[in-house]
């Protein structure tokens, strides 16, 4: 199965590039070089299924720059929040579902529930159905998003993206609720011919989020949205 060569998924989520992926090691070698030891055997299985596009880099040796940016904002997600084990984590918008096979590789989560368009979820089921993954895992297409409470929300620019109805509806059940955030976020979607909210309507959805720079930046006008952290 060689579904991250096919050309549509690379330009929805396997369009990190080699330069970009090295960016993203030295940030995680600056931050969190521990990420880098032992348990990064456990990291690069990520690239063992889909046939990803990889690329050699110096001491790590091959891996896919989508796997490091991943990596990246596992390093991120520590430094905010800390350990996340016996958290219940959701994730909008879930590609495959690489960023929730390398969370789930280094914390034991309480829960972790992927919400995605049907056929999305059903790759991310074939992707995570894995004996060494975790469970419970949750798989919730838009039509079953319901009011519930969790400790951390992500998104990597998945949220910026939506329209402004589903980001309404996803903000009062998902987005409001929860903890912790960090939501990488875009300014692209009117380029798509998207009606998103604006920057300004984004910082609002919970008291005391506040923006951080994206590192590195991959956009102009990127950012990440966070609230819940120990800044």
């Amino acid at each position: 199965m060689s579904f991250r060569r096919d050309p549509i998924l690379i330009a929805m989520f396997e369009h990190v590039t080699e330069e970009q992926g090295a960016a993203y090691l030295d940030i995680i070698k600056r931050d969190s070089p521990d990420l880098l030891g032992e348990q990064f055997a456990l990291y690069r299985r990520n690239d063992k299924w889909g046939s990803p596009i990889t690329h050699e880099y110096p001491k790590i040796g091959r891996v896919s720059p989508v796997t490091l940016r991943y990596l990246k904002i596992i390093s991120d997600l520590e430094l905010l929040f800390g350990d996340l084990t016996g958290k219940r984590i959701v994730e909008i918008g879930v590609g495959y579902g690489g960023q929730a096979r390398l969370v789930l590789a280094r914390w034991r989560v309480q829960s972790y529930t992927l919400v995605d368009l049907e056929p999305v979820l059903d790759l991310a089921r074939r992707y995570l159905n894995d004996p060494d993954i975790q469970r419970p895992l949750n798989y919730v297409p838009p039509s079953s998003v319901v009011q519930a409470s969790y400790d951390l929300c992500i998104s990597n620019y998945s949220f910026s993206e939506l329209d402004r109805n589903v980001q309404s509806a996803y903000a009062g059940s998902l987005v409001s609720s929860a903890d912790r955030g960090y939501l990488i976020c875009n300014v692209i979607s009117q380029v798509h011919g998207i009606e998103s909210w604006s920057k300004s309507e984004l910082g609002q959805m919970h008291p005391g989020a506040h923006w951080i720079p994206e590192e590195p930046l991959t956009f102009a006008g990127n950012e990440v949205l966070v609230w819940g952290d120990a800044r």
